[in-house]
């Protein structure tokens, strides 16, 4: 063991063994300091008034009975428990509230040396009611709800990802941007952590978002800022899915279909069975969709006193397809004690058809020759998950406890790509042979075990204290063959130089600790988590296995504080990293197509992330409410492509950490309703970006103002059916290279509810006014190239969704049996 480890463990078990010390109260006293207590402490639980569920997260604020002076409050954790403490002797009444609640007030709470803790048990909050025409609604859940450390996408009220996939939801969703082909960045990083029901997706990144359906969704969880209890994966932070989970005792289910002009099915179901001892839960899921495409290249490149010119015109389909069977069970042995087993086989496929005609020439003319090009790419494969976990509680409020929980995802893909360039005349029809035909495929097995622990014990005073190990194992080798098309032979050949093997391996062990508490009416939470990674790449061409040990350290801290009037006030900072991995650290060339080439570059040192955010919401009648975020995020070692043209006219793709990167900003969000049949959800960010960093010696500083407005107005008509707009802007930005334009898109659903609600159908229309579209330029001192795709647009689906025995989903569902917790959980 290196004196580098022995070091990190070291300080890992000082860390935590100081935090339980200065946690826990000393002999002889309550409240640690040596001193006898003197406050009091109020305590309860908060609960739906409909459902009988416990409320996460919803807000009890603390008053004195006299001049209804604020004096303290607190939030409620995922079981609903709240614990306030440091509460002088007197007399105070309780308000306990939520969005989209009424508000309920507990009076004459008396405080004293004789009874210095109150337990007020229940609190029961009522859902707003309404009087829409003759009919009695309940309100809904706004479409996003807000939380001391996360934004929450209530997925049933966005009607216009009826059908659609986890992507189509975070399309109109804040500090979320989603391109043209659906590819998903968080604050601006395409690098963010995917978790499905806070363990980790066997997919990552958007090709995980582009495969769950929407329809099996029970909220999106958007993280900027997680604690220390998340891996620090994803310097953009953590997009977690809830799926639904029924809470009716008996057995029901859903039933999804959806269908869409241009090739689009889709379809999902899910069943369960619920008793008081367990509970059995089933799903599946398949879809079969294509999305049509055109596009135009143009790259320039300047040498030896001659212009060359190349230029494509064509297609770029791309489609998805897949299936997937889970299913789960909970076992409660006590009340206390809770078993968790579940797992999935799945089939994913991406496929992306292009190509088009092409014009290379020169200037002086030496060279004119006109071809056509077809590009063809499928990417496949099986996975395999499986997840066990305990829960052991040492209390009857669920506080004090002990979790443990085993991961394993197993997937093989294999990606198959063609490259067919024939020679045509200036009309581009077909004369001659092949100028290049080229194939490869790139088989590869992806194998990842998880293991956890995590403990949570109370302390005095409301307090409390975390800690957990963690340790995660990976393993993927990877085969990449190439071959060139022999006219003479007619057969394919084996091309060494660009065939090649990899192997990788990672291994990471990882220690956290969290301390929570109040202070006045300040509530915080402060965290650190130690990594050592252990990481080899081997390769068949290369003598020498790549290695890296090294250790690191993610400090969080999160603060709030409740502010009169119904509003609250928030400041975060999280540590993160980007991992780089695969072909990024293949240091040998692959084949793109004839005029590109790409290399991999195993000495890539990690992103780190430094984020700051400063939030302030308001909350008004009704469920309205006002958020304004403020962001600060460094990241240094930023992993970019750097492109260059070699004398044979070739591009040449590589990465290095060629720059740091910095975004200062604002965004300001809120939810209104106007009358009672109208609400409007809107949003707007905007932040200065600025890129520092040398390429070749030359300085390659840029910085742009890039923002995005997001609209959503949903209107309620009396007969069960609601109409929802959504537009969306995001504005231009930079890179180390290049630049990008704007893009603008609007949808339209309508929904109509039958047969007392079971059944409910959806029409949708999607890029009304077909202004979806993505230009992009990239330049360097010998080259320029501009890039722009255009997506087919006026998209109508049909999506059909019946419910079972009158299924009913968790409202209040978060990570009930996840992996980490939020700040949240801290109260």
């Amino acid at each position: 063991m290196s004196m580098r480890k022995n070091l990190f463990l070291v300080l890992l078990c000082f860390l935590s063994v100081s935090l339980v010390g200065l946690a826990q109260p000393g002999p002889g006293s309550v409240n640690g300091m040596g001193n006898l207590q003197k406050n009091g402490k109020i305590k309860g639980r908060l609960i739906d008034g409909d459902s009988k569920v416990p409320m996460e997260y919803a807000n009890v604020a603390i008053y004195k009975q006299g001049d209804g002076t604020l004096v303290t409050g607190g939030i409620g954790d995922v079981n609903g428990a709240f614990e306030i403490g440091n509460i002088p002797y007197g007399v105070y009444y309780v308000e306990a509230n939520f969005i989209g609640y009424d508000k309920t007030m507990i009076n004459d709470i008396k405080i004293s040396p004789d009874k210095a803790v109150i337990n007020l048990g229940d609190i029961l909050l009522k859902p707003i009611t309404e009087q829409l025409g003759t009919v009695e609604v309940v309100a809904d859940r706004d479409r996003i709800q807000y939380k001391i450390d996360k934004k929450v996408i209530n997925v049933s009220q966005d009607i216009n990802a009826a059908g659609g996939t986890a992507v189509d939801v975070l399309q109109n969703t804040p500090s979320v941007d989603v391109d043209i082909e659906g590819n998903v960045s968080l604050r601006g990083s395409s690098n963010f952590t995917v978790l499905i029901d806070g363990k980790p997706s066997v997919l990552s990144g958007s090709d995980a978002l582009k495969q769950i359906p929407s329809s099996a969704i029970q909220n999106i969880e958007i993280i900027t800022n997680p604690s220390v209890k998340y891996d620090p994966d994803g310097v953009g932070g953590i997009i977690n899915l809830v799926m639904k989970k029924n809470i009716i005792s008996g057995f029901d289910g859903i039933v999804n279909v959806n269908v869409g002009t241009g090739d689009k099915y889709r379809s999902d179901m899910t069943l369960n069975y619920k008793t008081k001892k367990y509970n059995l839960s089933f799903g599946a899921n398949w879809n079969d969709n294509t999305f049509h495409g055109k596009m135009n290249s143009e790259r320039e490149t300047w040498g030896n006193d001659t212009t060359t010119y190349l230029i494509t015109n064509g297609k770029r389909n791309f489609s998805r397809n897949g299936y997937e069977f889970k299913g789960g069970m909970d076992y409660f042995l006590t009340e206390k004690t809770s078993v968790t087993v579940g797992g999935s086989v799945g089939h994913y496929g991406f496929e992306q058809t292009g190509g088009g005609k092409t014009h290379n020439y020169t200037i002086p003319a030496d060279l004119d020759v006109y071809s056509n090009q077809i590009s063809n790419g499928n990417r496949s494969g099986n996975y395999v998950s499986a997840d066990a976990s305990f829960s052991s509680k040492f209390d009857n409020e669920g506080n004090h406890k002990l979790e443990g929980s085993f991961n394993y995802r197993h997937r093989t893909g294999s990606s198959y790509d063609t490259d067919d360039e024939f020679l045509t005349d200036q009309n581009y029809v077909k004369t001659g042979g092949y100028l290049s035909r080229v194939r490869s495929t790139d088989d590869e097995t992806d194998d990842e075990y998880r293991f956890k622990l995590d403990y949570t014990k109370p302390l005095a005073d409301g307090g409390k204290f975390e800690a957990g190990l963690q340790s995660r194992i990976e393993r993927s080798p990877e085969n990449y063959i190439f071959e060139n098309w022999d006219e003479a032979s007619g057969t394919w050949e084996n091309n060494d130089l660009y065939t090649s093997s990899m192997g990788f391996k990672r291994d990471i062990h990882a220690a956290y600790t969290t301390f929570s508490s109040s202070l006045g009416g300040f509530q915080y939470m402060v965290g650190l988590r130690g990594e050592y990674t252990n990481r080899q790449i081997t390769h068949t061409k290369a003598t020498e296995a790549y290695k890296i040990n090294r250790a690191d350290l993610f400090p969080s801290m999160h603060v709030s504080y409740n502010l009169p009037n119904e509003a609250q006030l928030m400041a975060s900072y999280s540590r993160r990293i980007n991992r780089p991995h695969g072909r990024d650290l293949d240091p040998f060339r692959s084949y793109m197509d004839k005029y590109t080439i790409r290399t991999g570059n195993p000495a890539l040192k990690p992103e780190y992330t430094d984020s700051y955010e400063l939030n302030y919401m308001h909350k008004f009648k009704k469920g309205s409410f006002l958020s304004v975020e403020g962001f600060y995020r460094a990241t240094n070692n930023l992993i970019s492509q750097v492109q260059t043209v070699g004398t044979d006219g070739i591009y040449y793709l590589s990465t290095t950490n060629m720059n740091n990167d910095y975004s200062l900003g604002t965004e300001v969000m809120g939810n209104i309703d106007i009358v009672k049949w109208l609400q409007v959800n809107t949003s707007f960010s905007l932040y200065d970006y600025r890129l520092k960093g040398q390429l070749n010696g030359a300085s390659i500083d840029r910085e742009s103002t890039n923002y995005t407005a997001r609209l959503n107005t949903t209107v309620k008509f009396p007969d069960a059916s609601r109409m929802q707009l959504m537009a969306s802007y995001s504005g231009p930005t930079v890179s180390a290279q290049g630049d990008r334009s704007g893009m603008f898109f609007t949808n339209l659903s309508y929904r109509k509810d039958f047969m007392k609600r079971k059944l409910s159908v959806t029409a949708s229309v999607r890029d009304i006014f077909g202004s979806m579209k993505m230009e992009s330029n990239s330049y360097g001192d010998n080259f320029r190239s501009h890039f722009n795709m255009k997506r087919e647009s006026r998209v109508f689906e049909l999506t059909l969704s019946y419910k079972i025995n009158n299924y009913k989903m968790d409202k209040n569902q978060n990570m009930e049996n996840r992996d980490d917790n939020s700040f949240d959980d801290a109260y």
